[in-house]
C-alpha cells in the first residue's frame, strides 16, 4: 500500500466511527450533559459524573453510553494512526524544528490514543456505579490531555501539511519557505 492509500483508508475509519459515535451518542445529550458523551469525559468531580449517570438511568440510556465507549474504542486505533501518519508524513518532507516538531506529535498522536483508551476504562468502570473524585479528574484529565494533543497535532497537519497538499495539487515548482516556529 502506497502512503497516500494508508492515509484514505485511516481517514475512512476515523470519518466512519466519528459519524456513527455522533448519530448512536445523540440521544446522550441532556441537560446535565449538554455535549453527550464528551460531557462525561470532561466531567472532572465525582457530583458531575454522577447526576450525568443518573440522568442517563432515569431515561433507560446506560446501554448507549456503554455502547457509545465499546464503538470509541474501534475509534482510537483509525483517529491515533491517521494523525500520526499525516504527521510523520508530512515531517519527512520539511527540515529542523518543523520535522522535528512532526516526530513529536506523531508520537504525542499515538500518546493520545492511549490516554483515551484510559479514559474510556475509567468512564465503563464508572457506568457500573465504581467512580469517585479521583476516577473523575484522571477521566477528565486524559480527555483533556487527548483532546489537546490531538488538537496540536491537527494544527500541524493543516499549518505544514496543507502547503504541501496545494503545491502538489498545482504543481507549483517553486520551494515554499517554512512556517516559522
Amino acid at each position: 500500500m502506497t502512503n497516500i492509500r494508508i492515509i484514505l483508508f485511516l481517514l475512512t475509519g476515523t470519518l466512519f466511527f466519528f459519524l456513527v459515535l455522533r448519530f448512536q451518542g445523540k440521544q446522550l445529550q441532556t441537560p446535565s450533559s449538554p455535549a453527550g458523551i464528551v460531557s462525561f469525559e470532561l466531567a472532572g468531580t465525582a457530583q458531575e459524573t454522577s447526576q450525568m449517570l443518573d440522568a442517563w438511568k432515569h431515561s433507560s440510556s446506560m446501554g448507549s453510553v456503554r455502547m457509545n465507549i465499546l464503538i470509541d474504542f474501534l475509534f482510537i486505533p483509525f483517529y491515533a494512526l491517521l494523525f500520526y501518519t499525516l504527521c510523520g508524513s508530512i515531517s519527512v518532507r520539511h527540515h529542523g524544528k518543523a520535522a522535528s516538531l512532526g516526530v513529536l506529535l506523531a508520537f504525542f498522536s499515538l500518546i493520545a490514543g492511549l490516554f483515551d483508551v484510559l479514559e474510556n476504562l475509567l468512564m465503563m468502570v464508572a457506568t457500573y456505579g465504581y467512580f469517585n473524585q479521583v476516577s473523575a479528574v484522571l477521566t477528565a484529565f486524559f480527555a483533556a490531555a487527548k483532546f489537546s494533543l490531538l488538537a496540536l497535532s491537527l494544527l500541524y497537519v493543516v499549518l505544514l501539511g496543507l502547503p504541501l497538499l496545494i503545491k502538489k495539487i498545482t504543481g507549483a515548482s517553486r520551494q515554499l519557505p517554512p512556517p516559522a516556529l
